[in-house]
């Protein structure tokens, strides 16, 4: 498709029309405040197309920025939102890659400005179509929404995220995996199966109910005298990393044995020195396939809702719990409040029953028989 003609009107205003002579709008051209030649359509007439030419000249005149050009496609939004975000965590700019790489083939092509809701649920309705779980499709959606936040904030680009109904959006809770929480005899037989380069590591994840990246990320400096600090974590590349949110950075209690051993394991740096992500997974499946426990197979982080399964069992009150995983109430609540109601629930039915026979001798069969006998 050959390139548009323009046929000058006057002085910064310009006709456009294609090879055959059709007509395709009015266009002004100017120089924006930092001196840039600049071009824009303008729907209208030859008056509208002399006042957007006399604004722009204003804008000029007291040095105000004009918007980007409304015209840029999504692939170029991104490719700007990647130059701007350089500086990144490895793991989120891996995140957001992952969410492009999803986004660019089914509108990259497509001017941002021209993406409404219908082209948000096609988006959302492929992902669906393709098998990706729920929390995926939900990330992927969020980057969307990201570029533009973008768009409008540091292109000045006039959009807003056309955003979906939270109806509209699957679920998480439909794919969620059933969490697998192993009993004392399972719980034993896995870290027995362990070798000793990796029992105390997942001993640690156990006894703390810590996240994998926060224990393959400790120092000998984290550790006190019967206390644990999580304050860093082991990214994916091997660096030490700050955690993420507020709450997960915390000491907690551990018991003394625990304590001695984490400190004289390791070296000046690392307390679990020759494990990382990637070593961690192939050491628990070789202890699975050892431990030959029945059921579904458990994922490392099973050890972490282990942990916390068992502090509801003995009563510790969520709150507590949440402080000791670093996480939100709210989170532990919906998560283990089926275990946590059915321990209040069993207690109270405890009480309740202490109440009715606790304080009351029950008569002896024979009793039972002498009374029914003086009735005859």
């Amino acid at each position: 498709m050959s390139a548009p003609i323009r046929n000058r009107i006057e002085p910064g205003i310009f006709e456009r029309v294609d090879a055959e002579g059709n007509r395709l709008g009015l266009e002004i051209a100017f120089k924006d405040a930092t001196g840039a030649k600049r071009r824009r359509s303008v729907e209208g007439g030859i008056r509208a197309a002399r006042d957007e030419l006399a604004k722009a000249r204003t804008k000029r005149a007291k040095r105000e920025a004009e918007p980007a050009d409304p015209r840029v496609t999504i692939s170029t939004v991104i490719e700007r939102f990647e130059e701007a975000h350089a500086g990144q965590r490895e793991n989120t700019r891996s995140a957001y890659r992952s969410a492009f790489a999803r986004i660019e083939p089914i509108m990259g092509d497509r001017r941002i400005t021209a993406i409404g809701r219908v082209d948000v649920k096609a988006f959302v309705a492929a992902e669906v179509a393709a098998g990706l779980k729920a929390n995926t499709i939900r990330g992927h959606y969020s980057a969307l929404r990201a570029l533009f936040s973008f768009a409008r904030e540091d292109l000045e680009i006039p959009v807003v995220f056309p955003k979906l109904r939270p109806a509209e959006l699957p679920d998480p809770a439909e794919d969620a995996r059933e969490h697998r929480v192993l009993d004392d005899d399972e719980l034993a037989a896995v870290l027995a199966a362990c070798g000793e380069k990796s029992r105390l590591f997942f001993r640690t994840v156990a006894e703390t109910g810590c996240r994998a990246s926060e224990a393959l990320g400790l120092t000998p400096q984290r550790i006190g005298d019967g206390t644990v600090t999580f304050a860093q974590q082991l990214a994916r590349d091997h660096s030490l990393r700050p955690l993420k949110t507020r709450q997960s950075k915390r000491t907690i209690e551990i018991t003394r044995g625990l304590a001695a051993e984490l400190r004289l394991a390791g070296d000046d740096e690392r307390v679990f020195p020759r494990l990382n992500h990637r070593e961690i997974e192939r050491l628990w499946s070789v202890a699975l396939r050892r431990a030959a426990l029945d059921g579904a197979r458990p994922v490392i982080h099973d050890l972490r809702h282990t942990h916390a399964s068992r502090l509801i069992a003995a009563g510790v009150d969520p709150v507590e719990v949440a402080k000791r995983l670093g996480d939100r109430v709210e989170t532990v609540l919906r998560v283990y409040a089926g275990e946590w109601d059915s321990k209040r629930r069993g207690a109270a039915r405890r009480e309740l029953l202490e109440g009715l026979y606790g304080g009351a001798a029950i008569p002896a069969p024979e009793a039972l028989g002498e009374v029914v006998e003086l009735r005859r």
